[in-house]
């Protein structure tokens, strides 16, 4: 007992090491995405093209990574993770070279989206891998650094962006990938942990649906997903083009990158103690106050009259995402049956992803002959949608389960 407890002590370490530094590398590339391409001469209804399609592929990749890793078994999960590392540190590479124009950005924020952004529900994998295999390893405090990871470089990104210019977030991404990759190679084989009676039942296991067959027979899920793409699609609006929300106050990158960096330090709180909060408050309601506070955030930054409404908006990602973020893995696997909860976990993010995709892309072309503030109030308008079909939906789950 004594050995597991400091086996799991070491092992969770080393895995919320690699969270916050995976996290990290996900900010240079989709944070400022908007700032760096505005820099490089693209115009906001290319950044939203850009930014729209790499989100697509990045939607549509996440629930198919499962069907990869069926077919390649030999391969697992944290040899496959290293692999798409280096594809990433490429494009980074590639974007000091390459001339500004659309049809070489559109390849590399492709690449991008399969093999970096992609990682996501890749990530959350490699730990229920040890939990799996008997080695409780906390998820919470993994997912929890990666929060911290995202704040830290936030806020050292925004203010390195006024330093030394935009540039300076693929030279960082080159960086954290080298260091996620050895991280995510040196965590120990997870197989050695495990019984001959678990490595018999892994072999038994069916392989995962096919993505039709799956949402075909989990309706409530699906209807799931879809309330996502629109929360996700208000969430992206805040996200993608708050430089421009924040330029309404003649606020510059470096308060963008603190309040992106305040958001996310918040989130660390409810997922470090998230099982404490789950025993008083159970995950389902706790999904329903992330639905509403998703609108409230929002709102919030569309009547903002100052630059500190902004501050308060970005606070409430403490009861919208971080809520959500921890109770959406544990409605995926109640939701689903055992051999499809990789793919469950790869669309929450694939949906997740097809919202941003549409949210940068409509955002782009609102901002280019419209406003701020008309494209705040129709994600108000789409934000609200989204929290009447998750609460639907959960609804829908409770009454099933009952």
């Amino acid at each position: 007992m004594k050995d597991t407890t400091k086996i799991s002590k070491k092992i969770t370490l080393h895995y919320a090491a690699a969270f916050a530094v995976y996290f990290a590398a996900f900010c240079m590339v989709r944070s400022f995405i908007s700032v760096y391409l505005i820099d490089k001469g693209f115009t906001y209804t290319q950044v939203g093209i850009i930014t729209g399609i790499h989100m697509f592929i990045t939607a549509v990749i996440q629930p198919n990574f499962s069907k990869i890793l069926d077919r390649f078994p030999k391969l697992g999960l944290r040899r496959f993770i290293t692999l798409c590392c280096i594809p990433a540190i490429l494009c980074s590479v590639l974007t000091f070279f390459l001339p500004s124009n659309l049809l070489f950005f559109l390849p590399i924020y492709i690449l991008f989206g399969i093999c970096e952004i992609g990682l996501q529900s890749l990530m959350v994998s490699v730990g229920m891998e040890y939990v799996n295999a008997g080695i409780p390893v906390n998820a919470g405090i993994g997912r929890g650094f990666g929060s911290v990871g995202y704040a830290i470089a936030n806020i050292l990104l925004g203010s390195l962006i006024v330093k030394y210019g935009s540039a300076i977030s693929q030279k960082l991404n080159i960086v954290l990938m080298l260091l996620l990759a050895v991280l995510i190679i040196t965590l120990p084989d997870p197989n050695q942990f495990r019984t001959e009676e678990q490595t018999e039942e892994e072999k038994d296991e069916a392989p995962s649906d096919d993505l039709l067959t799956f949402l075909r027979s989990n309706h409530v899920f699906a209807l799931f997903s879809l309330s996502l793409i629109f929360l996700f699609f208000a969430h992206s609006i805040v996200n993608t083009y708050l430089p421009d929300v924040a330029a309404q106050f003649g606020k510059k990158t470096d308060f963008v990158g603190a309040l992106t960096g305040l958001a996310a330090g918040l989130e660390l709180i409810p997922m470090m103690f998230y099982n404490q909060i789950s025993k008083k408050i159970s995950p389902l309601k706790l999904l329903y106050i992330s639905a509403v506070f998703f609108s409230i955030k929002i709102l919030t930054a569309a009547l903002a009259p100052s630059a500190g409404w902004l501050i308060a908006s970005q606070a409430m990602q403490i009861l919208a995402y971080a809520l959500f973020s921890m109770s959406s893995i544990y409605f995926a696997n109640q939701a689903v049956r055992p051999h499809n909860r990789v793919m469950a976990q790869g669309l929450l993010v694939g949906a997740n992803e097809a919202g941003f995709m549409v949210g940068g892309l409509i955002g782009g072309i609102v901002l280019d002959y419209l406003n701020v503030q008309t494209l705040l109030r129709m994600g108000v308008i789409v934000s609200v949608i989204g929290s009447v079909l998750m609460i639907i939906a959960v609804k829908k789950f409770k009454r099933e389960k009952a």
